[in-house]
């Protein structure tokens, strides 16, 4: 008897006990992932300041969930007709979640598109998580002095699950508006992070590196997919003061930026120049691929709109900084060397500029 004939249209049949287990894992793995997703948007959007300094990201956000999700819906619905159109097939015998992967990393120019949203992690993960302890260290000194008035702390993992499992052009708009739009710099020194989650991110961006290199679909290419989600979803987990300065136990925020963006440019540079010196690679071959399958749009959609997320945060934070210019030049880099390095580049100039912001200010004050 095939796996497909011990089925009804309700479920599995109770003469199969192994398939029925089988069947219903993979039910509860469906159940488990889309709770998931729509929790965490949930809880991000009640997050969200709605404020006329944080409407970009919200449309930003809203557009990315409309758009990635089009696309991700149509590649589920696809691969459903491809299976006879017959659910318990597709609840059984299509894993979508590593399937999307080896869709999208399968080929050079689709891998092209991919690995810059992919590295663009790790970069993402160092400051949702650095600033989401800044934030949840200042909530927790205003309610030890305002108990009356006290305001929540969300988890830090609750925008990575978003972004994870839902969209990064999702998670990182909301997270952006649920911060402060104008904090006050008062640092005298460069944030840190813990050398544990410095070493965890860095494996993290190896795990993506190694990812082409592994068949599609193998043991090993599973294996590394699961890796690669538990070292940046682990970060995400740590409590940490950033102002903290302890030795070798700290890792400094702006050397970490610093390479990730090396990381990210050295992988970009080794993707595109086949492009451009192949007789066979065209870059027409990139516009191709990014509408290759629906799950290939998604994601390549997901990375532009990081792009866009990048240019308007670059453009923002540096105006308030008063070095618009910066924000400006790296906005137009942006095309030509990839957000996973143009964005982390940019982060760490940011952290050193606040120091000498403050610095100044001091200098001020004692003359």
């Amino acid at each position: 008897m095939s796996t497909a004939d011990s089925y009804t249209s309700t479920g599995p049949s109770t003469t199969t006990g192994d398939d029925s287990t089988l069947y219903y894992k993979a039910v509860g793995s469906i159940a488990l992932y889309f709770t998931t997703v729509i929790s965490a948007l949930v809880i991000c959007i009640a997050r969200t300041r709605f404020t006329a300094s944080n409407a970009v990201y919200i449309l930003i956000a809203v557009s990315s969930l409309f758009i990635t999700w089009y696309y991700i819906i149509s590649f589920f619905q696809k691969e459903y007709v491809t299976l006879g159109s017959d659910l318990n097939r597709f609840i059984l015998e299509s894993d979508l979640f590593v399937q999307a992967y080896a869709i999208v990393t399968n080929t050079l120019p689709k891998w092209w598109w991919s690995s810059q949203l992919l590295l663009l992690t790790g970069t993402a993960l160092t400051c949702w998580s650095v600033e989401g302890q800044t934030l949840r260290i200042e909530k927790e000194a205003h309610n030890s002095t305002n108990p009356a008035k006290k305001s929540k702390w969300t988890p830090t993992w609750w925008f990575v699950l978003l972004g994870f499992f839902g969209s990064m052009s999702v998670g990182g708009p909301l997270f952006l508006a649920h911060l402060d739009p104008n904090p006050k710099i008062t640092r005298t020194q460069t944030r840190t992070v813990p050398t544990l989650l410095a070493l965890l991110i860095l494996l993290g961006e190896a795990s993506v590196i190694a990812t082409p290199f592994f068949p599609s679909m193998s043991r090993e290419f599973m294996i590394n997919l699961i890796a690669t989600h538990a070292l940046f979803l682990i970060p995400a987990l740590l409590t940490f003061n950033p102002e903290t300065h302890k030795g070798i136990s700290t890792f400094g925020l702006p050397r970490l930026y610093f390479i990730l963006s090396i990381i990210g440019l050295a992988s970009h540079t080794f993707y595109t120049l086949p492009f451009f010196f192949s007789p066979i690679m065209k870059p027409k071959v990139l516009y191709n691929a990014l509408w290759f399958n629906h799950c290939q749009t998604s994601i390549s959609a997901d990375m532009i709109l990081n792009n866009v997320l990048a240019a308007v945060y670059m453009i923002q934070s540096s105006k308030q900084l008063k070095k618009l210019k910066v924000g400006l030049a790296l906005t137009l880099a942006l095309p030509i060397l990839s957000v996973s390095s143009v964005l982390p580049l940019y982060l760490g100039w940011r952290e050193r500029q606040l120091v000498v912001r403050r610095s100044v200010k001091d200098e001020k004050k004692k003359a």
